[in-house]
């Protein structure tokens, strides 16, 4: 009898031990798949972000080229009403269209606002990069705000002040864009204009002007962002071996 309630503790503790370690590597399994899975999320998101904010460098580019071909047309529509005097000058239309036309960044962050959204952004191991991608979204609002004031001066003020001295048509006829493929082929217009400089016309084209500005020193502010971004992301990409 002894030999039996001995022989049946030891198949308990046998059966215990082989249940607890089933359990424990139950556990073990369920931790290293989660890993896995959080692991392949985040390198899909990085290279989410990455081709996105590549993308965006590529488009900042174009901007700026743009926003610096009006700024200098400003500048010479100023230099010449102010070289005329009291007496009326010819404007080419494409210096009045520069007037009113505005351009904004168009930064796409739509993979970094599905991280941030998702609550995924604690997930990346890399503190350095989880901090410059938090603080993105706060720096680019400070370059839209400027965007959006030069943006409304255009359309409500420069326009409508444009179109009280009879300039509107042939400013909005030059405005960029109009007269590319796609744009409004029937607009037509006079390829200058006579134009009386007066003290308010070189106010609004000074604001533009500042407008203008605005971009040229915030745009490359946020081009070097973007490049810290994308530098961090492809360091971390390498650095665990993840395939792009």
């Amino acid at each position: 009898m002894p030999n039996t309630r001995q022989a049946q503790w030891k198949r308990f503790l046998v059966e215990g031990v082989v249940i607890l370690v089933s359990i424990l590597l139950a556990f073990s399994i369920d931790a290293w798949w989660d890993s896995r899975n959080e692991q392949q999320r985040e390198r899909e998101q990085l290279v989410s972000m990455l081709a996105e904010f590549k993308t965006d460098l590529t488009g900042l580019d174009s901007v700026l080229n743009s926003i610096q071909g009006h700024a200098q047309n400003v500048d010479t529509l100023i230099a010449l009403l102010n070289a005329a005097g009291d007496e009326p000058v010819p404007v080419p239309g494409p210096l009045l269209g520069s007037a009113i036309t505005w351009r904004t960044s168009d930064v796409s962050k739509s993979a970094l606002d599905a991280l941030m959204a998702s609550g995924d952004l604690n997930l990346l191991r890399n503190t350095e990069l989880r901090t410059n991608l938090a603080g993105f979204p706060a720096f680019l609002s400070d370059v839209r705000e400027d965007e959006n004031v030069a943006q409304n001066f255009a359309e409500s003020h420069m326009s409508v002040f444009l179109a009280r001295e009879g300039l509107a048509e042939i400013a909005y006829a030059y405005r960029e864009g109009v007269q590319d493929p796609g744009g409004i082929p029937d607009l037509a217009a006079p390829e200058e204009i006579s134009v009386l400089s007066s003290p308010e016309l070189i106010g609004f084209l000074t604001a533009r002007r500042v407008h203008f500005w605005y971009s040229e020193v915030g745009l490359p502010d946020v081009r070097s962002y973007l490049q810290v971004l994308i530098e961090q992301i492809e360091g971390e990409l390498l650095a665990r071996g993840w395939n792009r």
